[in-house]
C-alpha cells in the first residue's frame, strides 16, 4: 500500500513566490440560453494565425424528456449557439475536447457518448474553427454501456477513461488520418467503480466499498507497457466529486494534481510526496462540488498558481466560488439569487504576459439550468529562469527575429529532449536528443522552416531535459 502522507494546507498553493499576480474576476455572462437544460461544459481555446478562439461545447436538453444534444458556441466572439449533434430519438452526451497536438500545429477533435448503435458507445468528430466540422467515427463498438469518459494529456501521451458496465477502462490515443484509434484499452478495475478521471500516466476513480466511496488510482508503467494494480489514495468517510487537472505539461517532475470532497470539505492529493492536503477558506465553513487547475511557471521554488473553484450554501444561496494565484481567499464569482452548481474552471485564451482562467457553472432559472462564465486574467509580472543555465544551455541571438542557435550540454547517457513553450506554457515544438551523445552539441530552431509561421512575437523558454534534471532559458522572439 502506498503510503501517504497528511497535512493541512491550502491545497497546493503554500510556497515562496517568485512571480508577481494582479487578478480580478469578469461579471458573469450567459452562455447558453434559459429555455433549455445545459450541462456538461468543455471548453477549447484554439490559436490560429496568431489569433485566439474560445469554443465553449455543451449538453443541452430541450425539456427533462428529450434527447441530449451537444452544442457549441464561441465565447471568446459570443456568437450565437450553434447545434453540433442531435436527432430525435438518439442521445448525444458528455463532450469532451482532445488538443490532439501538444505543438503549436494542433488539429481539434470533439470525442462523445452516443446510444446511435444500440448502446452507448465512444465517438469522434474533428472540430476546424472555422466551425466545420469532420466525419463521425466509431472509438467503441461493444455489448453495454460505455459512460463518464474522461480525457487527459500531458508531456508525453493523450488518455481516455471511461467506464464500461461497472468497470474503469484506459487507453492511449491515437490519430490516423481523419480519426482517432485507441491503442491497447487497458482494464484497470471491475467492481464497483464510478467517475474516472485521468491524467499522463495515471487514472484516478471512485469506488464503492461497504457502502463508503474511497479515491483509488491505477499508474502506467512505461517500461512494462502494463497499468499497476488499483491501490487506495483515501478511504476515510464519503469521497465524491472528483476532479484532476486537465493537462499536466510540468517539465519538472510530471506532478499530478487532484481534488475532491470529502463531508462538505475540499482534499487534494499530489503524486510527487503522496500528500493529502485538507483546503481551508476564509470564512467558508462548506466546500462541495470542486475543480482546479494549475499554470506551470518556470521559477524559483517551483510555485504552481492554481486556480480553484468549488460551490458553498443551499438552496437558492448556493452560490460558485473561486481562488486563483497563491492564497485562501475564496471570492463569490456567481453572487446571485439562484442555485448556482456543478462549477467547472478551464484554461482561457492565450496572450504574451497573462494566464487566463474560465470558469463556467449552472444557474438554475425556472426550472431550467443555464450555463454561465466568468473570467480572470492573472499578469504575470516577472519570472526567474531556472538555475545556472550557461553551464549546460546557451543560446544566441537573443531576442532573435529568424533562427536561434540553442546550444546545449549532456552530462550523461539518460534520455534528454528540448522543449519551446510559450509564456502560457503550451509546448511548442519538441528535438529528442540522443541519449549517447555527450558533451556540446547544438539545435537551431527556424519558426519558418518548421512551418511555425503564425507564431507570435513574445517570451519563449527554451527547457533542457535530461534525466531528472532540467534546465530553461528565456528568449524573445520578433518579426
Amino acid at each position: 500500500m502506498k503510503k501517504i502522507i497528511l497535512s493541512i494546507s491550502v491545497l497546493f498553493l503554500i510556497g515562496i513566490a517568485q512571480a508577481q499576480f494582479y487578478a480580478e474576476w469578469t461579471e458573469p455572462v450567459a452562455i447558453s440560453d434559459s429555455l433549455s437544460i445545459s450541462s456538461n461544459p468543455v471548453v477549447l481555446t484554439a490559436t490560429e494565425n496568431s489569433n485566439n478562439d474560445v469554443f465553449c461545447f455543451y449538453e443541452k436538453k430541450m425539456s427533462v424528456d428529450s434527447p441530449s444534444q451537444i452544442w457549441y458556441r464561441n465565447i471568446y466572439l459570443m456568437t450565437e449557439e450553434q447545434l453540433v449533434l442531435s436527432d430525435d430519438v438518439f442521445e448525444f452526451r458528455n463532450p469532451k475536447i482532445l488538443d490532439f497536438s501538444p505543438y503549436y500545429d494542433s488539429r481539434y477533435f470533439l470525442i462523445y457518448e452516443s446510444n446511435e448503435t444500440g448502446n452507448y458507445d465512444l465517438f469522434g468528430i474533428e472540430f476546424f474553427v472555422d466551425g466545420s466540422f469532420g466525419s463521425p467515427f466509431n472509438l467503441t463498438n461493444t455489448p453495454g454501456d460505455e459512460n463518464s469518459c474522461s480525457l487527459g494529456g500531458g508531456y508525453e501521451y493523450n488518455e481516455a477513461c471511461w467506464k464500461h458496465e461497472e468497470s474503469i477502462l484506459v487507453s492511449h490515443i491515437s490519430i490516423v488520418g481523419d480519426s482517432l484509434q485507441f491503442e491497447e484499452i487497458f482494464t484497470i478495475d471491475t467492481n464497483i467503480c464510478f467517475d474516472p478521471v485521468c491524467t499522463q500516466e495515471y487514472v484516478f476513480y471512485r469506488k464503492i466499498i461497504n457502502d463508503s466511496s474511497h479515491i483509488y488510482f491505477s499508474e502506467f508503467n512505461e517500461a512494462e507497457n502494463l497499468w499497476t494494480e488499483p491501490d487506495t489514495i483515501y478511504a476515510t468517510g464519503n469521497n465524491i466529486n472528483l476532479a484532476a487537472v486537465k493537462y499536466n505539461s510540468n517539465i519538472y517532475d510530471n506532478s499530478v494534481r487532484i481534488i475532491w470532497e470529502n463531508n462538505k470539505q475540499l482534499v487534494s492529493w499530489e503524486n510527487s510526496y503522496s500528500t493529502i492536503s485538507f483546503g481551508e477558506f476564509q470564512g467558508i465553513p462548506e466546500c462541495f462540488e470542486p475543480d482546479l487547475l494549475t499554470f506551470d511557471l518556470w521559477v524559483d521554488f517551483f510555485d504552481f498558481p492554481a486556480v480553484i473553484t468549488f460551490c458553498s450554501g443551499e438552496g437558492q444561496n448556493k452560490e460558485v466560488f473561486a481562488c486563483a494565484g497563491y492564497g485562501s481567499i475564496g471570492l463569490n464569482i456567481s453572487d446571485n439569487s439562484v442555485a448556482d452548481n456543478n462549477p467547472r474552471v478551464f484554461y482561457g485564451p492565450y496572450f504574451s504576459n497573462y494566464f487566463n482562467a474560465i470558469d463556467i457553472w449552472q444557474s438554475h432559472i425556472n426550472n431550467n439550468k443555464v450555463l454561465y462564465m466568468s473570467q480572470i486574467s492573472i499578469l504575470m509580472g516577472s519570472i526567474d529562469e531556472k538555475g545556472r543555465t550557461d553551464e549546460y544551455l546557451r543560446t544566441n541571438p537573443n531576442p532573435f527575429k529568424n533562427e536561434l542557435k540553442i546550444e546545449y550540454f549532456l552530462s550523461t547517457n539518460d534520455k534528454a529532449s528540448i522543449d519551446i513553450y510559450s509564456i502560457t506554457g503550451k509546448q511548442i515544438h519538441h528535438i529528442g536528443l540522443k541519449s549517447q551523445i555527450d558533451g556540446w552539441d547544438s539545435y537551431t530552431w527556424n519558426p519558418v522552416k518548421i512551418r511555425q509561421t503564425d507564431l507570435p512575437e513574445g517570451i519563449y523558454f527554451i527547457v533542457l531535459k535530461q534525466g531528472n534534471e532540467s534546465t530553461v532559458q528565456k528568449v524573445v522572439y520578433t518579426k
